[in-house]
């Protein structure tokens, strides 16, 4: 029977042309497949249904439920902040401010909706309830980490039985799909979307078509909006590393200005795509400089308090050899169950995840340097692995000193150990490389051929065997310790021993893995397994490398017990709809002491929360570090009356005694309103009521102070927010007292006095006017204010530049008083004040440039489409 002659088609075309680029010494088609590769036949429909077959399994505790996937930051921030926008949404709505939490955060500007203008987000939000969406937009992306890399594979010419192994390696390694404990789902998105960024780049330098060009710039746009900017940033420095790699091989080998060319139009198509992201990147980057409390340890640090930040939570020894080999190594810090309950023996705080990339992966890596084609490819990838996984380990090598002092834009971010996802990446690519060796070995003639890489196998599992041994025996861990970690404080040292048998099963594990790989290669060279058989035992073999360490990271939580409605809920509801706009101050749930947003589920506003990008000036106010808590809510009764905080919600159970029990000076209940009661009879939370001062209130009298006074006039001792207005000075400022011809009081000194005011000592200072709400939106306010002579409208919401205000139809400023708040000039009558957010600045110049880059891809993606048409038709 004739041998039938393989087809050509575009994709052959493609591969040849990129292999004629570095074709190194080897044998085989392109990307070094030999026979054997090319005889393992896998339908094209294959990888889609293996990889979602996959997926379900990994995920199968939701993806089989109705219960919601567990975030750490689901809880903390997640759900509450999509919800709130899914309801926006679903309501015909687009919100520009979040009012919930932490005085009021601009939405877009801040990030407060996270991936709010992601498409797959947005969709999942509108289609599910946001508990389901959460999850299933992890899968989803799960799932497409693996189409992705196999289609980015074959562009580089490897066979379809390596790039499904690449794809399931990519797919269910831990460093990816163990972001889904801490909820890191920004990270994951732009992790998925590494290797389809990756492939339009190929595509487009060797094709040339324009729609390749065009799908760069939508993949760098669909980045961005995915609003993880960092992640965003380092990927696309290593493609750019990559087009330029591509671009000078291309001069090399074929000469001319083509290559050039292309690299320039990559270069501007790169702009595009972010011009397409416009509508949220320039408002974010806006915001980012100053009024993000970020710029606090970036833009506004000292040179070494920066330089601490940026180095701060990056991978130390320990965590390196956790991502190359033995996962257990450093444990980690998710309590759920086995290796991973209280085993983080590492310099961070805790371990919420896990960077391991896969050994048998790192194991086909190595595989693909024993020959083969496209040389100047896996080597540019194993740069790209190596250098990456320099940078994450920070000042333990130069390299991450080095790019903090030479590549912009670095000093901005924290947390090296992000860039693992490079590292993996390179690594996932060079195992297709070394897949397609290993069946070339299968099918080669010589017995000698593929024994370097044979004896590789065999001596990585003596290694990592003998690794058990050795910690078992109590020597390994001995002389780690002594050597590279003298200083291990002791619960770090209790973590190790917890840590130290599961450490030797691990080293155990990665042998056998590596033993498994060897006799894979054995029994194909020795022609007892077909290469078919070797192709489905290394994708059985890679997924339960990853997903067995993967799935110690997932977990699932019922939503009813999540998003239960107490008591003290029910209450302040109730009291919501009675009164007029409050805040509560809650101290107790799982971010205890200030840092909580569940009530903000129920559209309770909060004086207190967590968000990674609030407005720095608020933080200032309350006293908040980070993550800590709001230091000034506690000690200074003046800073809660002037947020508006009428009830404070004490974690009795949890903390034990209550407001008039515990030393929080000047801070005491007024009276105790309800409660809730445990089943054994202990009370769980108690409601106090409190004197905050209304969220809009006249006041008269008023001082200017600079920049810097306000926050100390504010906390001094003896402060009375009720009676004196703080307004930062500033000509705007000034031009708006003009408007209604008042001056600034006379400064007085503040009393003399050891503490601020009791709590039950202050009383509601005389009404000047009244203040009646109309209308509470999001992001609109409308107010009946009657003064009888003029005044200062303020109210208790963070001052941003897009707010605006009319007074009686009349546009009027708004003024930044007690350092983050608003006031609004009134003159003497009765008017009706109207403040909302405008879509105006950096929004409207963000929309407008995102629409024409939008329009200009998909010119160029029909313009393409076009044009093949024709020459078809010509054909």
């Amino acid at each position: 029977m004739a041998k039938r002659k393989p087809s050509r088609t575009p994709e052959t075309d493609e591969t040849t042309r990129a292999a004629a680029d570095d074709g190194a010494a080897g044998g085989g088609a392109a990307g070094g497949e030999g026979p054997a590769a090319e005889h393992v036949h896998i339908p094209g429909w294959v990888p889609p249904v293996v990889y979602g077959i996959v997926t379900l399994i990994l995920f199968r505790a939701f993806a089989f439920s109705d219960a919601m996937l567990y975030g750490a930051d689901t809880e903390g921030l997640g759900y509450m902040a999509r919800a709130f926008y899914a309801e926006a949404l679903k309501s015909g709505d687009f919100p520009l401010w979040n009012p919930i939490i932490l005085g009021g955060t601009p939405f877009l500007e801040s990030l407060a909706g996270g991936d709010s203008l992601y498409p797959p987000s947005v969709l999942l939000l509108l289609l599910l309830e946001p508990f389901r969406a959460l999850g299933w937009k992890l899968v989803l992306h799960v799932w497409l980490a693996g189409l992705f890399t196999y289609g980015w594979t074959r562009s580089l010419g490897c066979s379809r039985a390596a790039s499904l192994v690449a794809g399931m390696g990519y797919m269910v390694a831990p460093f990816f799909v163990s972001l889904a404990w801490p909820a890191h789902d920004g990270k994951m998105f732009v992790t998925a979307l590494t290797p389809l960024l990756f492939w339009a780049v190929e595509a487009w330098f060797v094709r040339g078509r324009l729609t390749a060009l065009a799908g760069i710039g939508a993949v760098v746009a669909l980045t961005i909006l995915t609003t993880h900017l960092q992640m965003a940033y380092f990927l696309f420095g290593a493609t750019g590393a990559y087009a330029v790699f591509r671009a000078v091989q291309g001069a090399r080998r074929r000469g001319g200005r083509g290559p050039w060319v292309r690299f320039a139009a990559f270069v501007a198509i790169s702009v595009v795509g972010a011009g397409a992201s416009g509508v949220q990147l320039l408002p974010a980057v806006d915001y980012i400089g100053d009024a993000s409390r970020r710029s606090q340890t970036t833009t506004q640090a000292t040179p070494e308090e920066n330089r601490a930040y940026a180095a701060s939570w990056g991978m130390h020894p320990e965590e390196a050899v956790s991502s190359l080999a033995v996962p257990e190594f450093v444990g980690a810090s998710t309590y759920e169950g086995s290796w991973t309950d209280g085993t983080y023996w590492g310099r961070n705080v805790f371990k919420y995840n896990s960077e391991y990339m896969g050994l048998g992966l790192l194991l086909l890596g190595v595989l693909a340097f024993f020959g083969g084609r496209r040389q100047g490819v896996r080597l540019f990838f194993a740069a790209l692995a190596g250098v990456s996984l320099l940078y994450t380990l920070n000042t333990w090598t130069p390299v991450w000193g080095l790019f903090y002092a030479v590549v912009p834009g670095l000093k901005l971010f924290r947390a090296p150990s992000m860039v693992i996802f490079l590292t993996g990446f390179g690594i996932a690519t060079l195992a297709a490389f070394g897949v397609d060796r290993m069946l070339a070995w299968s099918a080669a003639r010589s017995p000698d051929e593929g024994r370097i890489g044979q004896r590789v196998l065999w001596g990585a599992a003596g290694v990592l065997l003998l690794g058990g041994v050795l910690t078992q025996a109590g020597v390994l861990l001995d002389l780690w310790t002594g050597v590279m970690y003298g200083d291990m404080r002791p619960e770090k040292a209790q973590a190790l021993a917890t840590a130290t048998p599961h450490i030797a099963r691990g080293f155990f594990v990665a042998g056998l893995l590596s033993a498994a790989l060897g006799a894979l290669l054995f029994a194909g060279r020795g022609r007892w397994l077909k290469p078919s058989g070797v192709t489905g035992l290394l994708v059985v073999l890679i997924a339960i490398d990853g997903g067995r360490v993967s799935d110690r990271f997932l977990s699932v939580k019922d939503f009813d017990e999540f998003a239960v409605r107490d008591p003290v809920v029910d209450f302040l509801v109730e009291r919501e709809a009675e009164e007029e706009p409050f805040r509560v101050l809650d101290l107790g749930g799982p971010q205890a002491f200030g840092g909580e947003v569940r009530m903000g589920m129920w559209g309770l506003d909060l004086a207190g929360g967590h968000h990674p990008n609030d407005l720095r000036r608020y933080r200032e106010l309350t006293g908040m570090q980070g993550g800590g808590t709001p230091e000034n809510l506690f000690n200074n009764p003046a800073v809660n009356r002037l947020l508006n905080v009428r009830y404070i919600v004490w974690p009795a159970a949890q903390v034990g005694g209550g407001l008039d029990e515990v030393d929080l000076p000047g801070l005491r209940p007024i009276e105790a309103v309800t409660g809730t009661r445990l089943q054994d009879g202990r009370t769980y939370e108690v409601v106090y009521a409190y004197p905050g001062l209304d969220r809009a209130r006249l006041v008269r009298q008023f001082d200017w102070v600079d920049e810097n006074e306000a926050l100390a006039r504010i906390l001094a001792p003896g402060f009375d927010p009720a009676n004196t207005l703080l307004l930062t000075r500033s000509p705007e400022a000034e031009a708006a007292a003009a408007t209604i011809g008042m001056t600034a009081s006379a400064p007085s000194a503040a009393p003399e006095t050891d503490s601020p005011p009791a709590a039950d000592s202050v009383q509601a200072p005389a009404p000047l006017g009244t203040v009646d709400w109309l209308e509470e939106g999001t992001d609109r306010t409308r107010l009946r204010v009657v003064a009888p002579e003029p005044s200062w409208l303020v109210v208790a919401e963070n001052y941003y530049p897009t707010w605006s205000a009319t007074v009686s139809g009349d546009a009027a400023p708004i003024v930044r008083a007690y350092h983050t708040l608003q006031a609004v000039p009134i003159p003497a009558g009765e008017h009706e004040v109207v403040l909302e957010v405008r879509v105006d600045g950096p929004v409207r110049t963000g929309f407008l440039l995102s629409a024409g880059s939008w329009v200009l891809l998909a010119g160029l993606a029909g313009a393409s489409s076009l044009r093949r048409r024709r020459r078809d038709d010509d054909a």
